[in-house]
């Protein structure tokens, strides 16, 4: 069946329009229509002067619907996380896996890859973040897990992962520059996060394959004038894909206006999410520490952040109304580019011709009201 979804504004991508309907078909959009040219034989859907854009897209999911996916690696889970995100507009995303042992890696690997087989356009692959990082910047991540990666694991992880592990969050100081070399080859996105890389360290590796960036100013090297680590690097290459968290927690919004300012389309949203959201739970048990959800903050015991409580819609709510930037561009942030950063931007993330169906309509207080993924109308349990 055919559908015309309008009478709102419609954010496609790098443009915006009224007086026009979004026409889909078999989950995927056909064009964008003059309204008083809408086919005949389209069921015609009414945006009720809403916003309608493209789905969110989240790079950094790490659980949801009050299960973390490195714990509980199945796909199981993976529909847990899925139906809590959508309910928040998240329509596609890369499943996160922490810091972890061989053997787990490679059993979230394995749910990843069954996901993506049976829905391609929702789990678009797998971000590993570590757990090759800097033993000085672990943030939440089990210590005991962090590694000097080698060329005998890297064998093991891409025969097992290559068509999966699609975001690789490493510290590129601590990785042999063989297996720096190794890696840029793959086609994975490289990204330097956990990090103690000096100034002049990050922009060497800028050159050598890392092309992003994870959750800036937090868990790496920062801005000190006489010591300016990655973060410095980072805003002045100005080239990287760089994430960024606006929950008002992991940074203050002058830094947010900061990083946009310096690194223009080059910055996007991620949640980085616990596994509180879309649940009540009070806290996540990892064994060796628990994650606790309380004032808007996924934290440990002693306050230390630990992944956030945030969801794709909250960040761009946050970073219109809290950071100020215009409605067009925090769109963009959660939608284009993160599609940009694993070059899927044809088929996700904007509403043009051929890209898959994933649209939400918002209200003009951004608050969310319709979702349709792959075409298929979403039931929300309540507006957000």
């Amino acid at each position: 069946m055919r559908f015309a979804l309008t009478n709102g504004t419609i954010y496609s991508g790098y443009t915006t329009a009224q007086g026009y309907a979004v026409l889909f078909e078999d989950g995927k959009i056909l064009d964008l229509v003059q309204a008083d040219e809408i086919p005949e034989d389209a069921t015609v859907l009414d945006a009720q002067g809403g916003i309608i854009c493209p789905g969110f897209v989240d790079l950094q999911v790490n659980g949801g619907g009050g299960v973390y996916f490195t714990q509980y690696p199945t796909q199981e889970s993976l529909n847990t996380i899925k139906d809590a995100h959508l309910q928040f507009g998240t329509t596609s995303f890369l499943p996160t896996v922490i810091s972890a042992f061989q053997d787990r890696i490679l059993e979230t690997i394995a749910a990843v890859r069954q996901a993506m087989q049976e829905d391609p356009n929702t789990y678009l692959g797998m971000h590993l973040e570590g757990p090759f990082f800097s033993p000085e910047k672990p943030g939440a991540h089990d210590t005991a897990c962090i590694r000097t990666a080698t060329h005998e694991e890297l064998d093991v992880l891409l025969e097992a992962g290559y068509d999966v592990i699609k975001y690789l969050t490493l510290a590129p100081e601590c990785v042999e520059e063989s297996i720096l070399q190794r890696l840029a080859q793959t086609g994975i996105v490289l990204s330097a996060g956990h990090s103690m890389a000096t100034f002049d360290q990050a922009l060497q590796f800028f050159q050598q394959g890392i092309t992003s960036v994870t959750h800036l100013y937090n868990a790496m090297s920062g801005i000190d004038t006489k010591q300016p680590g990655l973060a410095a690097a980072t805003l002045d290459y100005g080239q990287a894909w760089t994430s960024i968290i606006v929950d008002g927690e992991h940074c203050h919004p002058y830094a947010v206006r900061l990083a946009k300012k310096m690194l223009g389309q080059k910055l996007h949203l991620v949640s980085d999410c616990a596994a509180c959201v879309g649940s009540d739970i009070p806290f996540t048990d990892f064994g060796n520490f628990k994650a606790y959800y309380r004032n808007g903050r996924c934290e440990t015991e002693d306050g230390r952040l630990a992944g956030s409580a945030l969801t794709m819609l909250q960040a761009v709510q946050n970073t219109v109304k809290m950071v100020g930037l215009e409605l067009d561009e925090a769109l963009r942030m959660a939608t284009l580019y993160p599609a940009q950063v694993l070059n899927m931007e044809d088929r996700i993330g904007q509403l043009v011709p051929g890209a898959v169906a994933n649209l939400l309509v918002l209200n003009q207080e951004l608050e969310l009201q319709q979702v349709w993924v792959d075409g298929e109308a979403v039931t929300l349990q309540k507006k957000q």
